[in-house]
C-alpha cells in the first residue's frame, strides 16, 4: 500500500505506519479498536502507539474508565522530518572532528586478481565521485592487458562522471599501445623509456594504489594515510613538469 510506503519514508516503523493508519481513518477510538483494524497483535499496538505518542504523532485522552487515542495531523511528518535532519545537522561538526583526528593514522588494504582490483579502482571512482580528480605514474599500459575490457569500462566511466586524470605514460606507448592513447580519457604526458616501470602509482584524495602487473595474480595495494598521499601527490608534480607532453 502506497500509504504504508510513505509512511515508512517518514521514519515510521511498520506497525507504527499501521497504526497511525488506523487512527487516521477512525478519529478517537479505544486500543480495541485499533487492534482489530490494523491486525497487530495488542501487545505490539500498545507499543507502537506508545512510540508514535513519543514522536508526537498520537494523543491519548480518558474518557469514563476508556483511553481513547487520536492522530496528528499528517503535517506532524514533516514537522518530525525537518526535526531530525536539524539534528543530525548539528551532529555534522563533531563527526568531521572525528574524521580529521583519524587522517593521521594508516590503513593499508590488498586486493588479489583481476576482480580484486577491479573492487579497489571501483571504490576509487566512486569516493571521487562527480568531478574528481586522481594522478599516476609508472604508466606502462599493462592495465590494459591485465584487466582486458575493464580498461574502456574504466574510461567510460571517469568521462561519464567527469573525473579528471593526469597520467604519466612510458613513451614507447605511443608505438606500442595507439590505441591505448585514443581510448584514454584525461590529461598525459610521457617520461623516456629508460624510466620505464611495471607498477602504477595511482594517487587520489588520501590514498595511494600500487598496481602491481606482474605478481601472479596482479594485485593491487591501497595505503590511506593523509601525509603519505600528499607525498606521492609532490613527487607526481615533479615528474610531470619533466615529463614531455
Amino acid at each position: 500500500m502506497q500509504y504504508l510506503e510513505a509512511l515508512s519514508s517518514a521514519g515510521l516503523t511498520d506497525a507504527e505506519a499501521k497504526v497511525y493508519l488506523a487512527l487516521l481513518q477512525s478519529g478517537s477510538t479505544p486500543a480495541g479498536s485499533i487492534v482489530k483494524k490494523s491486525g497487530l497483535h495488542r501487545a505490539t499496538t500498545y507499543q507502537a502507539l506508545s512510540r508514535l505518542m513519543e514522536k508526537g504523532l498520537a494523543s491519548a485522552v480518558i474518557k469514563g474508565k476508556k483511553r481513547y487515542f487520536s492522530a496528528s495531523e499528517p503535517q506532524r511528518l514533516l514537522d518530525s522530518l525537518r526535526e531530525r535532519q536539524e539534528y543530525v545537522a548539528q551532529s555534522i561538526p563533531q563527526l568531521s572532528n572525528l574524521t580529521k583526528a583519524n587522517q593521521s593514522k594508516q590503513e593499508v588494504s590488498v586486493y588479489s586478481g583481476v576482480k580484486g582490483i577491479r573492487t579497489a579502482l571501483d571504490s576509487m571512482l566512486g569516493e571521487l565521485g562527480s568531478g574528481g580528480e586522481y594522478f599516476d605514474f609508472g604508466v606502462s599500459g599493462l592495465f590494459m592487458d591485465v584487466m582486458g575490457p575493464y580498461w574502456h569500462l574504466f574510461q567510460k566511466r571517469k568521462q561519464r562522471q567527469r573525473i579528471r586524470s593526469r597520467v604519466i605514460f612510458d613513451e614507447s606507448v605511443k608505438q606500442r599501445k595507439p590505441a591505448l592513447l585514443r581510448g584514454y580519457f584525461g590529461s598525459c604526458r610521457f617520461h623516456p623509456q629508460r624510466n620505464a616501470s611495471l607498477t602504477d602509482t595511482m594517487i587520489y584524495r588520501d590514498a595511494v594504489i600500487l598496481l602491481i602487473w606482474t605478481a601472479t595474480p596482479p594485485i593491487a595495494i591501497v595505503i590511506r594515510n593523509a601525509d603519505n598521499a600528499k607525498s606521492y601527490r609532490n613527487q607526481f608534480e615533479l615528474m610531470w613538469r619533466a615529463a614531455s607532453r
